[in-house]
């Protein structure tokens, strides 16, 4: 199964990291990000609840509903917050993990160990690769804390990454329900439309985790809808709403690589290269170009690897992100030198494969297809 992640995530990265504040501002209390840009400053947060976070300003007590809420900074960070942070800024998640881990025991306010425990939970689950054992820990863990903090500003996210970690542990039916419960709460409770467009999106991986194609094809169409129900409204998720609906579109031409219909999923694809979105036009080339060389790899036909070349180069080049259609045209640019070999390639065609492959580990290192890139240097 191909399944674009490094648009994805989260898919999904909107979700909540303040700035780190020197130690002058620090002692001046915690800070709440309104969604307008306002801030509020020099205040305690006495509760951190999706309903609304409550704080005292002196003896004025202060309250803003939980949806107008971009982000907070703790004026009482442990130091191991800080460079936990920071690890996971830099993508060392395993050492995020540990850190936050450190700094939930080293404070003693109750509302800040509550947030160390979800970071580390955050960076963990970012840290899972194909250990199955690894991720039922991190779901398990998870589960815990939502179960602690149910009423909670980041149980959203929470059930989110909860999802994510039983699909990586292969246990994609109690990931579809726990993403289903969160639909349910994003439109119930009033989490947000975004939070029903990320839900829909990461149950769409799931379904096609587990190779329902058919249901993950309608999961993702339905998720696309929801991105643009929650485009109606202009706040600050419309980068990553947009991002979702590439990623759905892309994940629903997947599917039919994953059934193998090659024929159907070029044809997919070729109809959105000329979207004027230069993200979707350049993961559909590198769709196409995908599915073109999977024909070819079978047929063996010259004249399809050279097409699959074309629309993977053309992937790269509109890819001003520099993110997963560059790192998937990459790695299957090198696939079609090996295919080609030297007859058709010439004698160092395995030297310039290799310079792909590397190029895809080297500057695509938090994507699958680094993954695969490194597999296919060990040849």
């Amino acid at each position: 199964m191909t399944v674009i992640h490094k648009l994805q995530p989260l898919l999904l990265p909107c979700l909540l990291f303040a700035p780190v504040l020197t130690q002058s501002v620090s002692a001046q209390g915690d800070i709440i990000v309104r969604k307008n840009g306002a801030k509020i400053r020099g205040i305690e947060i006495t509760e951190f609840k999706h309903s609304a976070l409550k704080a005292k300003k002196g003896e004025r007590e202060i309250e803003v509903p939980g949806h107008l809420v971009a982000s907070v900074t703790w004026g009482d960070l442990p130091e191991q917050f800080v460079i936990g942070r920071a690890a996971m800024n830099r993508g060392d998640y395993e050492n995020a993990t540990q850190m936050f881990g450190e700094a939930a025991n080293a404070t003693e306010r109750a509302l800040l160990k509550t947030e160390c425990e979800f970071f580390q939970i955050k960076a963990a689950v970012k840290n899972l690769g194909s250990d199955q054992g690894a991720a039922a820990t991190a779901a398990e863990q998870a589960q815990s804390w939502v179960g602690a903090n149910s009423d909670h500003y980041r149980v959203p996210e929470a059930l989110l990454l909860t999802g994510r970690a039983l699909r990586l542990a292969v246990k994609g039916d109690d990931a579809a329900t726990v993403l289903k419960q969160l639909d349910s709460r994003a439109i119930n409770e009033g989490f947000g439309a975004v939070w029903s467009a990320r839900a829909k999106y990461e149950l769409a991986l799931t379904l096609a985790a587990n190779n329902k194609t058919g249901e993950a094809r309608t999961q993702y169409q339905s998720a696309n809808s929801a991105a643009d129900n929650a485009l109606k409204t202009p706040s600050g998720d419309d980068a990553e709403l947009r991002t979702i609906k590439i990623l759905a579109k892309i994940g629903e031409g997947e599917t039919f690589l994953t059934d193998k219909d090659f024929q159907r999923a070029e044809s997919f694809f070729h109809a959105l290269v000329r979207n004027p979105d230069p993200g979707l036009a350049a993961a559909a080339w590198a769709g196409e170009g995908q599915a073109i060389f999977m024909q070819a790899s079978e047929s063996k036909k010259t004249e399809d690897l050279r097409r699959a070349q074309i629309a993977l180069a053309r992937a790269s080049v509109l890819d001003s992100t520099a993110g997963d259609a560059s790192a998937r045209a990459n790695y299957f640019l090198g696939r079609c030198l090996m295919e080609l070999g030297p007859d058709r390639a010439g004698d160092d065609y395995k030297k310039h494969a290799k310079a792909y492959f590397s190029l895809v580990v080297n500057s695509y290192g938090a994507t699958t297809w680094a993954d695969k890139a490194r597999e296919a240097l060990k040849q």
